[in-house]
């Protein structure tokens, strides 16, 4: 759970289904296609943070009942330093390990990061279609997800109607997902200091439910659109186990925690120790629209993407993506990739406490992803493809991100090498 800092795990399959949506107002074939397997392997570094590493290998198939299997499983391992939660100060700062077994200290000036940070995760997904009539078909699957703190089961189906000679496709879909949360040295109590160690054992769940309506459009033979809606609903555990928020003085400078008022004072453990345990809503709910148009030009085709999301934490975020990909020659493309990203910060998000606040506060995070932020993703994409269906590519690209504090702050090169063949 813990590599949630580079990406949200866990998603559940409404986002498959939406795929399906996607591809489902092209030109149709039937009988048995054979195989086709796209393999990619991912690496992702940040500037002083989050390393990882990511194969992924993805199997399609059209089956001679003109019904289709996909097929997806995905590795990933991360290492490096995850920033806790905790203020940029200007005097030294002491926490306790996730598993309460140790504890380190951060150095005045210095972003505090949690440098045993590591994860690895498991996930498989299933996907299958089958039509019922020659208009209308049915799709359900499965996918799985397991990390050494995190087990995610999730389950789908929905509906695809192909209307207009098939220029046309509505979707609806429904999706439901099982999450368990186990995180290493117990699940802390929100809102008590992290040196009193309020911790339970065991594990705590969450559970989300996702309602997909979409359409996709052939306008023309050169111009093709998707509108999709997507409501989520998430119950259960939505906090973050290892992120804390510091209380502070007038100065702003970190407080001691045995020098806080009972009930809320804990042991000594170094300087700067007043980190209190995040606490977030046990509900979430959220709301996005999600727009792509393709077209098709003499040379090239031009993807553009925007997608507007809003929840009830007031987050309100807005992305617009960019993808050109351009014929060089007959069997080599270039596809330049741009993307900006921006968010509002979540009601109960701050970057730090007073003493005046313990007592009063219902909820509170100082996690930078629930902040201000923005972001910007500039790269290209080389591929060379065969005639037999194989295609070798080759993917770098950087990321900026920027925000209301400094953690918000970070560079990252993102390099994957894919590979595609049918038979």
């Amino acid at each position: 759970m813990r590599n949630r800092d580079v990406k949200q795990l866990g998603a559940s399959l409404a986002a498959a289904t939406c795929a399906l949506l996607g591809n489902s107002a092209q030109a149709a074939t039937t009988g048995d296609q054979g195989w086709k397997f796209d393999s990619a392997v991912l690496f992702y570094n940040e500037q002083s943070r989050v390393n990882a590493v990511e194969p992924e290998i993805q199997g399609a198939r059209q089956l001679p009942d003109d019904s289709e299997i996909k097929l997806k499983v995905t590795l990933d391992t991360l290492t490096g330093a995850s920033h806790n939660g905790a203020i940029t100060a200007a005097k030294p700062q002491t926490f306790t390990s996730p598993s309460g077994n140790a504890t380190y200290g951060v150095a005045p000036g210095d972003l505090p990061l949690d440098k045993t940070f590591h994860d690895s995760r498991a996930a498989g997904n299933l996907q299958y279609t089958h039509p019922l009539n020659r208009t209308l078909r049915w799709t359900a699957g499965v996918n799985l997800s397991s990390e050494y703190d995190f087990k995610s089961l999730g389950l789908n189906g929905g509906w695809l109607w192909d209307l207009n000679n098939k220029n046309t496709t509505l979707g609806l879909s429904f999706s439901h997902e099982s999450d368990s949360i186990k995180p290493v040295g117990g699940v802390p109590m929100g809102l008590t200091i992290q040196s009193a160690m309020l911790k339970k054992n065991g594990s705590e769940s969450r559970h989300v439910e996702d309602a997909l309506l979409g359409l996709t459009q052939v306008i023309n033979r050169r111009w093709i659109m998707q509108l999709n809606y997507n409501l989520s609903v998430a119950k259960g555990y939505q906090t973050d186990p290892y992120k804390v928020v510091t209380v502070v003085d007038a100065n702003g400078d970190p407080l001691e925690a045995e020098n806080l008022p009972a009930p809320f004072a804990g042991p000594d453990i170094g300087p700067g120790d007043a980190q209190l345990y995040e606490l977030r809503p046990d509900s979430r709910t959220k709301h996005a629209i999600y727009w792509e148009n393709r077209f098709h030009f003499e040379k090239g085709v031009l993807a553009v993407g925007y997608r507007h999301m809003t929840d009830d934490w007031g987050i309100k975020s807005n992305t617009v993506d960019l993808k050109y990909r351009l014929p060089l020659g007959q069997n080599w493309y270039l596809q330049p990739h741009a993307r900006w990203y921006k968010q509002s910060a979540a009601d109960f998000y701050r970057q730090s406490i007073t003493q005046a606040d313990l007592g009063s506060l219902k909820h509170v995070s100082a996690d930078y992803r629930l902040g201000k932020l923005k972001d910007t993703t500039f790269g290209l994409k080389l591929a060379r493809h065969w005639g037999d269906n194989r295609e070798l590519s080759f993917r770098l690209e950087s990321f900026r991100q920027s925000g209301d504090r400094k953690a918000s702050d970070l560079n990252a090169t993102i390099a994957q090498v894919g590979y595609t063949i049918s038979w």
